[in-house]
């Protein structure tokens, strides 16, 4: 079952994949399996994790730069590309919907928002089903005494600095890999 987000993004032509790429929005992605994305985390944890926090900021600053273009176009444009850059445009809620749909579209797991501070600039996220976390167990065959989720770590950081409108962090205190039923972050 495809999510809605892709769902409309198959249906302006701005998700594909064809002749060996995966194109969302123009620009080009690959997809990587989780226990791929787990040896690559084990490389230098800092580095990656500031990495992806700066590239998941910039991926969805261009998401939401070219869902305003769409906006102007709503007029012209078909009504699923005008509801898809309304419901951007809607304030926290409505894009905190859509950043869940685009997580799931990376495939790290189920992203639940638990809390939501905009004042403080500060938000507690749980996932589940993390599949960097699963990849770990399935290698290892044991608990991690540490979370090992760098990845989902820089990514939720980006997000939630757009957000925010400021740099923020995100701190994985429980972790499915260290025996937790999900994985938790702390946004701040």
């Amino acid at each position: 079952m495809l999510s809605p987000l892709l769902k409309k993004l198959l249906f302006v032509r701005q998700f594909s994949i064809a002749d060996g790429k995966i194109d969302i929005l123009g620009a080009r992605h690959i997809m990587l399996a989780s226990d791929a994305l787990l040896e690559l985390q084990n490389i230098d944890t800092t580095k990656l994790y500031d990495l992806m926090k700066d590239a998941s900021f910039k991926q969805i600053s261009d998401f939401v730069e070219h869902a305003k273009v769409y906006s102007q176009l709503k007029n012209v444009v078909l009504l699923d590309i005008s509801r898809l850059s309304k419901k951007l445009g809607t304030g926290d809620e409505g894009l905190l919907r859509t950043l869940q749909e685009i997580f799931d579209i990376y495939g790290l797991g189920n992203l639940v928002i638990t809390a939501l501070d905009n004042t403080k600039k500060r938000a507690s996220v749980r996932v589940y089903e993390s599949s960097i976390a699963k990849a770990f167990l399935e290698k290892e065959k044991k608990k991690s005494k540490n979370a090992i989720c760098t990845i989902t770590a820089g990514v939720l950081a980006g997000i939630f600095s757009y957000l925010f409108k400021k740099q923020v962090d995100a701190v994985e205190g429980k972790c499915l890999a260290k025996g937790n039923s999900f994985c938790e972050f702390l946004i701040k």
